[in-house]
This record gives structure tokens, sequence and C-alpha cells, in this order.
């Protein structure tokens, strides 16, 4: 069982929980700050506290599943060859850049949109999509967006180079198309669990 678990820190595939962890720790931050945000108006029982959390752990889990598709795809199909060039690595780089980018900015405009609805997400958003235009416009009168999306970029190049050596690592085990099936559909079907049955 130990070597078992040594074994998967050290393949590609240990990639998709490093994402997953990034998903859970900036979704439990971002839930802290609106908790804290509305604390006047929320009721600190137990069970509500509880419900926060677990539930919101649940689906924050849930959520992972679908965000960590295109790298699972990617480290599926990607040859072996290709992978364990030393450029590789930089590729790697590349996609978490990206993730902790679009988490960052889910982060702060979920902390925007309850500052200015008080409540996370929902019809209202669709809205936005819906009238795209007027609502950049809106946004980059009321909010500093320069400011925001430089923040955002930086505080993501600091995510990636902390986590450089974590992504180097995983960079250097080799692993066949047959192994590399196995794990696939395994994570696969975390996903087609929560798209039927959540």
């Amino acid at each position: 069982m130990k070597v078992a678990f040594i074994q998967f820190r050290r393949h590609r595939f240990s990639l998709l929980a490093v994402l997953t962890a990034l998903v859970l720790c900036v979704s439990l931050l971002t839930r802290v700050a609106l908790l804290i945000q509305s604390h006047r108006e929320f009721d600190f029982t137990i069970m509500n506290t509880v419900g926060v959390f677990g539930l919101g752990l649940f689906f924050d889990l849930v959520n992972a599943s679908y965000f960590i598709l295109p790298l699972l795809f990617y480290l599926w199909l990607l040859p072996e060859k290709l992978f364990q060039k030393k450029w590789h690595r930089f590729v790697l780089y590349g996609f978490f850049l990206v993730f902790i980018f679009l988490l960052l900015f889910d982060a702060i405009g979920e902390w925007f949109f309850w500052d200015e609805f008080n409540t996370r997400f929902n019809f209202i958003a669709v809205d936005y999509l819906v009238y795209t235009t007027e609502v950049i416009g809106n946004i980059r009168q009321s909010y500093p967006v320069e400011w925001i999306m430089t923040g955002l970029g930086l505080l993501s190049i600091a995510g990636v180079y902390i986590l450089r050596d974590v992504i180097k690592l995983r960079s250097n085990y080799s692993m066949r198309f047959k192994d590399r099936t196995i794990w696939f559909f395994g994570f696969g079907s975390i996903s087609l669990f929560s798209f039927f049955f959540v």
C-alpha cells in the first residue's frame, strides 16, 4: 500500500491530485471570505456551519472532477516520449498557470458578485453572460479591472513557482499507455458519476 502510494505520488496522474487540492483550497478560502463578509446575517449554529463547509466540500469535489478533465485527457493521450522531454515541464507549468488563474478569477468574481447581490453565482450571472457588452462596460467602470487582472496574474505565477518542484518530479516517471488508460478511466468514472448522479 505504501509502495503504491509512493508510486502514485511520482507518476503523471498525481498532478490531478495537486490540481484537485488547489480547487479545494481556493474554494475553501472563498467560502471563508464570503462567510466573514456576511457574518451579521449568518446563524452560527453547529448544524449551519457543518452544512456550509461539509456540503460545500462535497460540491467542491464535484466541481474539481470536472475541472481536471482537460488535464486528464492531456496526461492520458500525450506519448511517453514527449512527456519525458525536458521542455515539457514548461508546458505543465503553463497548464497550471492557466488553471490557477481561472480559479483565482472565479474566486474574485464570486467575491464581487456576493458584494453586489449578497448571493453566490445564480441566474443573475447567466444574464451577465447574455448581456456581455453592457456588463463588461459596467464592471470596468466600477472596478480597477486592469489592476485586478495584473494581481491575479502575479499570484498565478507565484503559485506555479511554489509548485515547480512538485510538477518537475512528476514529469520524470515513465508510464505505458495501458497503465495510463487504467488511470484515465479511474478518474474519468468519478466525473461521469458526478454528472449523472449529483
